[in-house]
């Protein structure tokens, strides 16, 4: 029975991911956004960041920053989920910057818009907050299963 039951929640967590992922997809390169300065490249690490905080603009910096971060955290969180070769936050960090990079490049080529190395590195970072609540996850369901087989 509770081998039925794992079985189907990760069925539950696969069909969550897919559906994240194919929202992050539409997010990001399919849905229509106009930028001033039309198809770009931003290759300086903050560049973006400083000139969105040097417009006060609170809008734009919760879109951007706070945003760019929050995509990535449930891909932190349900990646070493899901896969248990890709638990380590070195992985988080590669597959981050990798499915970021490809989303980057996917939305200057096809998309035209901006590659920008921010959102590259906002995007990392908001996937190793979400691998840092896996951990947090899984100590916690550890600490507290330790707990009930002792009892």
């Amino acid at each position: 029975m509770i081998h039925i039951l794992k079985e189907r929640w990760m069925r539950f967590i696969e069909l969550l991911f897919d559906t994240y992922i194919a929202i992050l997809l539409y997010v990001t390169l399919f849905t229509f956004n106009h930028y001033t300065y039309g198809k770009s490249v931003n290759l300086i690490l903050f560049n973006s960041i400083h000139f969105m905080f040097d417009t006060g603009n609170v809008v734009l910096i919760l879109k951007n920053v706070v945003g760019n971060i929050g995509l990535f955290v449930p891909f932190g969180f349900m990646v070493p989920f899901l896969y248990h070769k890709l638990r380590t936050l070195y992985m988080c960090l590669f597959l981050s910057i990798f499915f970021s990079s490809s989303i980057e490049i996917c939305q200057y080529l096809f998309a035209e818009r901006i590659f920008d190395v921010d959102d590259i590195a906002l995007n990392t970072i908001g996937a190793c907050i979400g691998w840092f609540l896996y951990y947090l996850s899984v100590k916690l369901y550890l600490v507290f299963k330790s707990k009930i087989d002792t009892q």
